[in-house]
């Protein structure tokens, strides 16, 4: 058997040899926000539909409709983001007050993320919200910067290669942002007029020597991973006296954006982004069939000679979530797996899941999950005598009640050198896994499924992330395996082209279970991971762990590992130190059982994770 995953959603093939018509598959809409102010920046109002023209790859596009509009799709949130770099105690109290009135203003149409950099580049994210208190508490609560032995200037090639990642997490959330940039000021002014022509708001058509304009140099993609995100960048020159930086400036142009000053734009310049915002047009239309993950030129143009145009100026064709809908569960067809979850189909195929996270360096969470079918129907499909068959999974997190912060679609593919093989494997229960980010907040996941065109399921579970601390030690969650293997180089290879990073300890793959049952005979173990704090600086982490298993039932103690030096795992500069432990599932009698876990460091402070599973 050869298994592959693919982040791709497909239905499967029809039986070689079987003739049937061929089906176009419908493109979903594509909502294209944009803000037209006129020469002075003033928002243009009362535009209708005919003022606009939208174009894909430089060819208009017809059908082009203006929301709101009858049988428009449901409107997508439109979130705000700040990115806030270091800044002086003065500049920081006044982010403080400006942010907190922007919240206000904003409403729950245009909920927040915080992204804290300091001068080392480390990061911290808050999970998204549309309270206004809550958006106020974050930002009152400004994570402590820890010391920095070699703190960064923010040049360009550094300032690109961070902002990429901050850019590629910005786009899993859902809608077109407008993301704020407070950025450390540079000395020195840069009026209006001596901006470089790389700062002018972004205007769609050809430059003044009647040219396309050359592309700009992107290194490490950071224009690429904003304007994919759907991600319009505005700068903010906080400090009195100083100039937005360079890069800056690109960037704001290159996403659709345009450069804010408190000389320039008044004392206030956010209440000019609420303005735009409560101005801003949406347009919706089809785009072309293309390939999954190709990417596609927007513009955008208004039939009036002085207006100036800013938003959405990049499409890529990713798979989409189709949030849950109304509509009558009865009346959903199971022949796609989107279908099912916009009709809120519970199915009829039972699986377990497990979402253990463990936290990325810029601050956002990778979520690992692994679903466990215990009796699968899967539909084999004949390709020239080997056998293809898939599993297509549908995933979304969301606030309870609110916001979607995280979708994806995916597929688990499976290929077979023959029937009998496929026939075999139908009679083991079936493992998939998946990961993906999102920002740490208190969320709700639910994952749709299709295994055949009759079967089909739902599984849902909290998903509960706490910001990482990087002045204190902090911990993953626990994730329970039943299969580990050795990794060989060419597996590695494999997974990280295709985008994966695998649980890994001892030159051994951890497989993630997704049922939290542990076989009293054969291989039960726990893996976590261990963020030492930045203050240990350069020096190797001491490194303690207690473990204890618990009767779930009584909290009576039926396993303690003592203290554990983890000390000899981490070498000097981790700032991810992998463990993995094996359980002693074979002395517990069958039954539910809690491990609660302990970790701490040479300075004595600590920090706990707990997990249930069961024995059998």
């Amino acid at each position: 058997m050869r298994a592959i995953a693919i982040a791709l959603l497909l239905l499967p093939a029809p039986l070689l040899g079987q003739k049937k018509p061929v089906q176009v598959p419908e493109v979903p809409p594509v909502e294209v926000a944009a803000v037209v102010t006129d020469a002075s920046n003033a928002p243009i109002h009362g535009l209708s539909a005919s003022d606009f023209h939208l174009f894909e790859d430089d060819k208009e596009q017809t059908g082009v409709g203006l929301m709101p509009f009858a049988g428009a799709p449901a409107p997508e949130p439109k979130p705000i983001a700040l990115l806030i770099g270091p800044q002086t105690l003065e500049n920081r109290k006044w982010i403080q007050q400006a942010g907190s009135k922007l919240a206000a203003i904003a409403g729950p149409a245009h909920p927040f993320v915080i992204v804290f950099t300091d001068a080392c580049y480390n990061t911290s994210v808050t999970p998204v919200s549309s309270d206004p208190g809550q958006v106020k508490q974050m930002l009152e609560q400004w994570p402590d910067s820890p010391p920095c032995e070699r703190p960064s200037d923010f040049g360009e090639l550094a300032a690109a290669a961070f902002y990429a990642q901050v850019g590629e997490t910005l786009g899993t959330i859902l809608g077109h942002k407008t993301a704020i940039l407070f950025v450390p000021s540079v000395r020195g002014t840069t009026p209006a007029e001596q901006m470089p022509a790389e700062a002018s708001p972004a205007r769609h058509g050809r430059g003044r020597d009647g040219k396309t304009p050359e592309p700009q140099h992107d290194p490490f993609d950071m224009k690429h991973e904003f304007r994919k995100a759907d991600a319009s960048v505005y700068p903010l020159q906080v400090q009195t006296g100083g100039a937005i930086p360079e890069w800056a400036l690109k960037l704001s142009s290159a996403t659709g954006g345009r450069p804010l000053s408190r000389e320039r734009d008044g004392p206030d310049p956010l209440d000019r982004i609420a303005g735009e915002l409560a101005e801003t047009y949406s347009l919706v239309f089809r785009p072309r069939i293309s390939a999954e993950g190709s990417c596609h030129e927007l513009k955008v143009a208004v039939n009036r000679p002085d207006a100036k145009v800013f938003g959405r100026n990049l499409y890529c064709n990713v798979p989409t979530v189709i949030p849950a809908a109304t509509a009558n569960a009865a009346a959903a067809k199971p022949d796609n797996v989107g279908k099912l979850a916009g009709a809120g189909a519970a199915g009829n195929t039972d699986a377990s899941l497990s979402i253990p996270f463990f936290y990325e360096p810029d601050g956002m969470a990778r979520v690992n999950l692994a679903l466990d079918v215990p009796t699968p129907h899967l539909e084999p499909i004949d390709r020239g005598g080997e056998v293809h068959t898939q599993l297509d999974l549908l995933g979304t997190a969301y606030i309870p009640g609110g916001d979607i912060v995280a979708r994806f679609t995916h597929k688990c593919s499976f290929d077979f050198d023959t029937r009998e093989q496929f026939d075999a494997f139908l009679r083991h229960p079936l493992h998939c896994e998946y990961q993906f980010k999102v920002a740490p907040g208190k969320y709700e996941f639910k994952l749709v499924f299709r295994s055949s065109k009759d079967h089909y399921g739902t599984v849902e579970a909290p998903l509960a992330i706490d910001p990482p601390r990087k002045d204190r030690i902090g911990l993953s969650s626990i994730a329970l395996s039943r299969d580990v293997q050795a990794l060989s180089p060419e597996a590695a290879q494999d997974a990280a082209d295709r985008g994966e990073e695998p649980l890994v300890f001892r030159g051994n793959r951890i497989a993630v279970s997704g049922a939290d049952v542990l076989p009293r005979s054969g291989t039960a173990e726990a893996y976590f991971e261990v963020y030492p704090p930045l203050s240990a600086g350069t020096a190797a982490p001491r490194l303690t762990m207690h473990l204890r298993l618990l009767d779930e039932a009584t909290n009576t103690e039926r396993w303690n590992s003592g203290d554990f030096d983890l000390s000899k795992l981490a070498k000097p500069g981790d700032r991810v130190v992998a463990v993995a432990v094996r359980l002693p599932a074979a002395k517990l009698p069958a039954g539910n059982y809690r491990a609660e876990l302990t970790v701490t460091d040479g300075a004595g402070a600590g920090a706990s994770r707990s997990i249930d599973f069961r024995t059998e």
